[in-house]
């Protein structure tokens, strides 16, 4: 809103103090944009993140994790379990994101960025995470989160990056299915005809990113995007294990666990967002886990 200040009355002034050329100008006042919505999820991360700093990182995840939450560890498992018989970190774990999206009925979105654990003793790790929170009855709770670390190089700080709001610019559409969107993901799963590589860029959206390890950074354009999936195997499989998508119709997520071949055990785990564009689901985000061994 802009705001105008009037000047002040010449005659009511000229009376009063004998005063000439009194007439003060208008004050315009900048425009002021509102917040965009997706700050919301950044507002949540900043929560989550200062009780890991403050309390530590078992008692934050045990406060926002939503009771069926999953988390990667590496593999899909039950966040609240998992977290529950975990050791607490030896150290501080923070994190602050630089991407955020908020589905357009504004009860799905989903956060990435960096993160830093910073040992009582040894070397410092640094990471990339995944956090999809969900609005429910008793408010927003985490329902997904996964990741993967290196070690930090020496001049790593703590994460304070500016967050990119709303640059995905999904579009509402009729609620699709959870199970339309796993079927997208096994739709992906490579042959030798169609390697996997070749039908993952097939689905990237305008704004799409691949978080695969250890770039932390992300793959953003075209060509790094297609140099991270040509180091896959080309019979690369995925396994979608769950997901959910906004009522908007907008904004989703799988996760599911991947093999290099339909004959071998799985490798890695996955997440996906998925955006609605031009009428279409296209892949946002993509991160993949290494599984151990």
């Amino acid at each position: 809103m802009i705001i105008r200040i009037p000047a002040t009355g010449c005659l009511a002034a000229l009376a009063a103090a004998q005063l000439v050329g009194c007439a003060t100008p208008p004050v315009t006042q900048p425009e002021v944009e509102p917040p965009h919505t997706a700050q919301l999820v950044v507002d949540l991360e900043g929560r989550f993140a200062a009780a890991s700093r403050e309390k530590g990182a078992r008692a934050a995840f045990l406060e926002f994790l939503a009771g069926d939450a999953v988390v990667l560890q590496p593999g899909p498992v039950w966040g609240r379990a998992a977290w529950e018989v975990a050791d607490e970190l030896a150290g501080t774990l923070d994190w602050a994101p630089d991407w955020a999206e908020l589905a357009g009925d504004e009860t799905l979105g989903f956060a990435t960025g960096p993160w830093l654990l910073t040992p009582t003793e040894g070397a410092r790790v640094e990471g990339r995470y995944l956090t999809v929170w969900r609005k429910g009855a008793g408010g927003w709770a985490v329902v997904f989160d996964g990741g993967f670390g290196r070690r930090a190089a020496e001049t790593a700080k703590n994460p304070a990056p500016q967050a990119r709001l709303g640059v995905a610019r999904c579009e509402p559409g009729s609620r699709a299915s959870p199970g339309e969107l796993q079927l997208r993901d096994l739709a992906l799963s490579g042959s030798v005809d169609t390697p996997h590589g070749a039908r993952v860029s097939a689905q990237l959206g305008p704004a799409a990113v691949l978080f695969h390890p250890r770039a932390v950074e992300g793959h953003r354009d075209r060509a790094a995007q297609q140099a991270a999936l040509d180091a896959l195997a080309v019979t690369t499989q995925l396994w979608p294990m769950g997901s959910a998508v906004a009522a908007s119709g907008d904004l989703g997520y799988t996760y599911g666990l991947s093999a290099p071949a339909a004959d071998a055990k799985a490798d890695a785990s996955y997440a996906h967002i998925w955006c609605r564009v031009g009428g279409e689901w296209t892949l946002l985000l993509g991160l993949r886990t290494a599984l151990p061994g």
